[in-house]
């Protein structure tokens, strides 16, 4: 017969597990009692956890029915070889599969105790699975770009310099490709900036599309982007990526429901026969990369070793050009428009020019595509036409000279802005020269990127008075079927194409057929480029009211202009 105190005895036990049981399904975590790999006792977290209805489902379940077998056995592997951790436990983090398939990670710690003198093991554990995807989706958004969903700058730095230290250690080669989309501006100005993103996400697919399963493509930013291809030195490999690539640009994009046609730029540097180390390997991409942008677009370039020095060069000149309108190493010279049937001057052509302090004349054709690509152009042209249109109003007043007018090259680029900001209009406004004595010359290319802005903004000028002359007629394939459309009142026959009685019979059928398409048309006939008085007699005897060149003058500064203006209308 029990006796009182072992019936008391008996009956604490019995209350201090029942206290026991109460307080683990109070703990704000999970918890599992296990041996020999079974679950022997589970509270009411863990169940919730795991999907269960009751703890009581999970009694005698093997672990392996909830976790892979592979972190349990790092764990028991752990317990036996290492005895430093009994007090504190054996912390993991794994995967746990519940009872509904869903796959939950959990962080644990597990013990290892002794009841009723057995070796049993505790497990305490949490659901983190939100903090772990919260901790992903701040990794994933640190480390690739939002928008294209490929690896950014950073972590693309970061994988080229794993990839060198791999090419170093196994003596293998790697080609890095910078690739640069033409005409991207040219789609967020006339598409709108929502078109631009979908255009960007479009070539990131089609770049990936274009490279094997080992290279890695990522955004630098903006319409900039960067390949890298393991194993792939110069040569046709690389060649036969890069064309790949420019064959999948050129393909037709749909954006906003139209069609949009771009292409490519691509610069290529290889490692190590290029560069040692990771920024001189990039850097040196990217002057390829230019190379091909000067090239005309459209292709790709591999890195020489001529490319470094014509990249300080150009590095040079850019820095030097930015400061030239501040320095005022900028001037406008003038070339004198001749009445061939006065023999009198009646306008000028104004050319910009850059006098640098130590190189001396640099051609136009070298600094004005560079302003262009540091987009300085915008602000060099506005200066020109500025001071052009000054100098011709006091040329007007103090020669009285009230027919006389200017002419001034309009780029391209140029033209989209001045259709929104209204600047010649402003500078008409402020120099007090009229606006049927200021003629802009543009080219057909004018129609090339946008045409219906490009179209809205010539007509816009013209309403107020604005004269239109088109430049290097003939030299176009499209001349003849643009003339028609463009808002022009005059055109400019090329140089190419000024002949006299000597030349060849089809230059000549080609100029006289263009003075009379010129005259169906109602447009008037300059000659550029005469040089001697049979071709002035030949364009005068066909009809060609006006035309320039050394036969009257050179280019000159605004004083040396003046004195000829003076010989032929002298101060009253």
């Amino acid at each position: 017969m029990q006796s009182r105190s072992e019936y008391n005895q008996s009956e604490n036990s019995m209350r201090v597990v029942e206290f026991c049981h109460v307080l683990l399904d109070k703990l704000p975590e999970g918890v599992f009692v296990h041996a020999e790999g079974s679950i022997v006792y589970a509270n009411g977290i863990a169940a919730k956890i795991i999907g269960a209805h009751a703890p009581m489902e999970l009694f005698g379940e093997p672990l392996t029915t909830f976790f892979p077998p592979d972190s349990w056995k790092r764990i028991q592997e752990s317990i036996a070889s290492d005895t430093s951790h009994q007090n504190s436990g054996w912390p993991a983090e794994m995967e746990m599969v519940r009872l509904d398939n869903r796959k939950v990670v959990i962080e644990s710690l597990t013990v290892s105790l002794e009841w009723n003198t057995r070796s049993v093991l505790c497990t305490t554990f949490r659901d983190i699975s939100h903090r772990k995807e919260t901790e992903e989706r701040i990794r994933h958004q640190a480390n690739y770009d939002n928008l294209t969903r490929l690896p950014n700058r950073a972590l693309f730095m970061d994988l080229l310099s794993r990839e060198l230290v791999r090419a170093k250690r196994t003596k293998s080669r790697v080609a890095l490709m910078f690739i640069d989309l033409d005409r991207f501006k040219w789609v967020n100005d006339t598409l709108g900036h929502a078109a631009g993103d979908q255009l960007l996400r479009e070539v990131s697919k089609r770049l990936k599309d274009s490279l094997r399963q080992s290279d890695t493509v990522a955004r630098m930013g903006g319409d900039e982007f960067t390949a890298i291809l393991p194993d792939m030195a110069r040569g046709p490999h690389a060649e036969r990526v890069a064309a790949e690539i420019l064959r999948q640009l050129n393909e037709p994009f749909i954006l906003e429901g139209q069609e949009a046609f771009i292409s490519g730029s691509l610069g290529i540097s290889v490692f190590p026969d290029d560069a040692n180390e990771l920024e001189t390997l990039l850097k040196n991409a990217d002057t390829a990369m230019y190379r091909a942008k000067a090239d005309g677009r459209n292709g790709y370039r591999f890195f020489t070793a001529d490319m470094h020095a014509e990249a300080l060069e150009r590095m040079e000149l850019e820095k030097d050009l930015h400061r030239a309108l501040g320095r005022g190493e900028l001037m406008i010279h003038y070339q004198p428009i001749v009445s061939l049937t006065s023999g009198k001057i009646v306008g000028a052509e104004s050319f910009l020019r850059w006098i640098h302090p130590r190189r001396g004349n640099i051609s136009p054709a070298v600094f004005v595509p560079l302003a262009e690509e540091i987009g300085m152009i915008a602000e060099f042209t506005e200066w020109a036409i500025r001071t052009a249109c000054s100098q011709a109003q006091v040329w007007r007043k103090a020669f009285s000279l009230e027919s006389f007018f200017i002419s001034v090259n309009l780029s391209c680029t140029r033209c989209r802005e001045l259709s929104t900001d209204d600047k010649i209009p402003e500078i008409l406004q402020e120099t007090g020269l009229p606006p049927t004595s200021l003629v802009l010359e543009i080219t057909e290319n004018i129609l090339s990127e946008d045409e219906a802005r490009a179209m809205a903004m010539l007509k816009r000028l013209v309403a107020i008075g604005v004269n239109i002359w088109l430049d290097d007629f003939g030299t176009g394939s499209s001349s003849l079927s643009v003339l028609k459309r463009l808002p022009v009142n005059g055109i400019k026959i090329d140089r190419a194409f000024v002949a006299d009685n000597n030349s060849d019979p089809e230059t000549v059928v080609l100029v006289e057929a263009i003075m009379s398409l010129a005259k169906s048309l109602k447009r008037m006939v300059i000659g550029e480029g005469v040089e001697n008085l049979r071709q002035a007699d030949f364009l005068m005897k066909r009809g060609c009211p006006m035309a320039q060149g050394y036969l009257f003058s050179r280019p000159l500064q605004a004083e040396e202009f003046s004195k000829i203006i003076a010989t032929v209308y002298p101060l009253a």
